[in-house]
């Protein structure tokens, strides 16, 4: 009789624990439990800036574009870029060397692009890793900064979608969204001539991603991007430039990336 005693008990404590026998991690946050909301931390007036990116092909060059920016604006702050590129956030979520980098590294800002989106806008995509992804940037102590892609080559109405994206993301798990895609929107219905795509028509040229590399410098430091001067290592004249950090600095007071 004691022996089915300690069995029933046995059995009644597992029910009580849901009744798995799988333990969860709970030093990993969980993306369904809002408790884990953190709000964002402010790291804009730092005295220098350790940036990690996360994201994909969309990605390539920025590290050196936002150096140069970072060296030749007048704050003149201390800067160090790392980037892990190449592929979707959801691909690399459980990837153990990008984990331990986040956490091993005093990082003030992570940036995150590669949240899967349908291009024909028919399929809806997970955003369960890019929540997890900002989770993890804020537990230490980081800014979030999401990095909605700019549209595709001639289809400018991609911009607001993908950028809805990932404000509806932000919704669930406060973020910042740096609104990429609508400040090459709001630059080409000014300059229609400038070629910001490359020959693939899907990523940026080196000019259309010294237009993004404006974008996440301001939402970086809260600078004005109109203020930087012209910086002779980047592609486009002055005027151009010039260009580029009006509308940068204009959608942005339109477009808040974050709320502190």
């Amino acid at each position: 009789m004691k022996k089915y005693l300690v069995i029933i008990a046995t059995l009644f404590l597992l029910s009580a624990c849901g009744g798995s026998s799988t333990l969860q991690d709970s030093s990993t946050p969980d993306p369904t439990n809002p408790s884990e909301n953190l709000t964002i931390p402010d790291n804009r007036n730092k005295l220098s800036y350790q940036i990690l990116i996360i994201g994909n092909s969309h990605v390539s060059g920025i590290q050196s574009l936002l150096t140069t920016i970072f060296e030749n604006s007048t704050e003149a702050k201390s800067v160090t870029i790392e980037t892990r590129s190449g592929t979707f956030l959801d691909t690399v979520v459980n990837d153990e060397n990008i984990i331990g980098l986040i956490n091993n590294q005093k990082w003030t800002h992570v940036i995150l692009q590669g949240q899967k989106y349908s291009q024909s806008q028919m399929t809806v995509y997970s955003t369960d890793a890019t929540v997890l992804w900002i989770q993890r940037a804020k537990a230490v102590g980081a800014t979030p900064i999401l990095f909605p892609e700019h549209p595709l080559f001639g289809k400018p109405q991609d911009a607001e979608y993908v950028h809805n994206i990932h404000k509806g993301i932000a919704a669930k798990q406060s973020s910042c969204v740096a609104p990429i895609g609508l400040t090459w929107n709001n630059t080409l219905s000014i300059s229609t001539d400038l070629q910001l795509h490359s020959s693939d028509r899907n990523h940026a040229s080196t000019l259309g991603a010294t237009l993004t590399a404006f974008v996440l410098y301001e939402t970086i430091s809260g600078e004005s991007a109109d203020l930087l001067p012209f910086i002779d290592e980047l592609q486009g004249d002055e005027t151009t430039q010039a260009l580029f950090g009006q509308i940068t600095s204009e959608t942005i007071t339109n477009n808040l990336p974050c709320k502190f």
